[in-house]
């Protein structure tokens, strides 16, 4: 490119190449759809029981053959797919912000405003509710979940890459980073990936692989700041970076469950079948009587015209009735409901909130907090970490320190969560925790309250009407007489006339007597 010689082709020189890069970020974000499965995992799942069981043994050195399994069993089990996205389900995702006041920062200034709308839109941008949920089911059903984020002018996306690509390398400041197996990058799929990996897809193949810090073993490149890895299993940093699935356990008793089932059909196969015998005539020798081509020819033709269920049989041998009617495996109902009880015991989940037997609703009801209880305490964490991480990228005039908050609350106990917040703030709770419970984001909140009051003036618009906790009886007698053009108290729209005031319980009757507003 030729260099420019004033400041006005400079100018269009700089934003020439501004407009390419976030042509090129744009390109990125678009290349999340892979049509020809090249980012798929080149594990595969087995139907084998005794193999998972060998596959559990040593989990550690098997966690990719796990984590295929797992993803299979999600596909084929209508329980396990409903259990996880019963967990997905869970949390709402609500979350607000503020400024941590500390390191050499005690007060706060005009410059906070500016810098929380600066916060609140970084993470608009980041789509929390879209993407925190999408990383909840990936890590449970897989144990360990790995995402590259691209971004442009206009928002964020992500590029997840199989568990058998990549390994977890290291922890900053609460966030898991990983490496990437490059040998497994086809040349195919380097023009489509973020330029960070072209350039170390470029240097392995080239032998570029000498520099420790960003290369393990001559093939595994440590990935930047902008590649994420999450886990429920702590030991991952000392497992080689590899991580085990919670569910991991559901493997066996999920074969067992699709066997039992099996036996089920095989059962009412043989419920339904009969036999229709056809004897060839003998003599006292027991030799055929009829040639047996002939014999053929009549089994064929007895064939074609028998209904469904119903087996031919030929042989010059007596055969009474013998019904199929329970042959198959008697218990198989009940090895099913068995095996569905482990299965559900495994997962930690009560089979009632799933349509099981129950005796009292209170199990589903302390089933459901303690699934949300397990949530606050593994997932919240781990998003909290990562998003303060991004926060810190966030540039604001105030040199305060932001962080986000989880709110703790499930769309099984909605309301009550909703109201604990509500009397808090009777003591002096936060209005902000409050309003993210409602589902307002932080920007949200700052630009609907705004909006409100200052361009629409909703208070003017909104104007509150007259109850009888909001003004005295005799005010509400004349604002009853205004409202309706009249003003004689008897033509007021008064259901209970000569009974002025609130009542002086809650629960009133026709004889209850009523405070009189003139007298308070």
């Amino acid at each position: 490119m030729v260099k420019a010689r004033n400041p006005r082709g400079r100018r269009r020189n700089y934003e020439h190449n501004i407009a390419a890069i976030r042509k090129r970020n744009a390109e990125y974000v678009a290349t999340l759809a892979d049509p020809k499965h090249r980012l798929s995992s080149t594990r595969t799942a087995t139907t084998d029981k005794s193999t998972v069981q060998n596959y559990l043994q040593r989990p550690v050195d098997n966690s990719d053959s796990i984590a295929a399994n797992l993803r299979q069993a999600y596909i084929n089990s209508g329980v396990i797919n409903k259990v996880v996205d019963y967990y997905v389900s869970q949390p709402l995702y609500n979350y607000s912000i503020s400024p941590v006041l500390g390191n050499k920062i005690y007060s706060t200034d005009s410059s906070m405003h500016d810098a929380y709308i600066d916060v609140a839109y970084g993470l608009e941008e980041l789509n929390i509710k879209f993407y925190a949920p999408y990383f909840f089911k990936e890590t449970l059903i897989e144990g360990v979940s790995y995402f590259y984020k691209v971004e442009d002018a206009n928002g964020v996306g992500y590029i997840k890459f199989p568990t058998d690509w990549c390994r977890i390398s290291s922890m900053d400041q609460g966030v898991y980073r990983f490496r990437l197996d490059m040998s497994k990058i086809k040349q195919e799929i380097v023009d489509t990936l973020p330029q960070e990996i072209q350039k170390a897809r470029e240097d392995y193949s080239n032998g570029n692989t000498s520099d420790e810090n960003q290369w393990y073993n001559n093939r595994w490149f440590n990935i930047s700041d902008a590649g994420v890895a999450f886990t429920f299993d702590p030991n991952s940093l000392i497992n080689g970076g590899v991580a085990i699935s919670p569910f991991a356990g559901i493997l066996v008793d999920s074969l067992s469950l699709d066997k039992a089932k099996e036996n089920i059909s095989i059962k009412d196969q043989l419920d339904t079948v009969r036999l229709i015998h056809a004897k060839i005539p003998t003599d006292n020798n027991g030799e055929a009587t009829m040639p047996l081509k002939t014999s053929k020819i009549f089994f064929d033709q007895m064939k074609s015209r028998l209904p469904d269920g119903v087996v031919g049989v030929t042989s010059p041998m007596n055969l009474s009735n013998i019904p199929l009617n329970g042959s198959g495996t008697s218990g198989s109902f009940d090895t099913v409901d068995k095996t569905l009880d482990q299965l559900f015991f495994d997962l930690g989940t009560s089979a009632p909130l799933f349509g099981g037997p129950t005796t009292s609703a209170n199990i589903v009801r302390e089933s459901v907090k303690k699934d949300a209880n397990w949530i606050y305490t593994n997932l919240f964490p781990l998003l909290e970490n990562y998003y303060n991480y991004e926060i810190t990228k966030i540039k604001t005039k105030s040199k305060a320190k932001w962080e986000i908050k989880f709110i703790h609350e499930s769309n099984f106990s909605l309301k009550d969560d909703i109201a604990l917040l509500k009397d808090q703030l009777s003591y002096g709770g936060s209005r902000l925790d409050y309003l993210a419970a409602c589902g307002f984001s932080p920007i949200e909140i700052i630009s609907k309250l705004e909006f409100e009051q200052q361009v629409l003036d909703i208070d003017d618009i909104m104007v509150v009407k007259p109850t009888s906790n909001t003004i005295s009886a005799k005010g509400a007698s004349q604002s009853t007489g205004r409202s309706q053009g009249v003003t004689d108290p008897k033509n007021s729209f008064n259901p209970n006339p000569g009974q002025v005031g609130r009542p002086k319980t809650d629960n009133p009757t026709d004889d209850t007597d009523r405070l009189d507003g003139g007298e308070m």
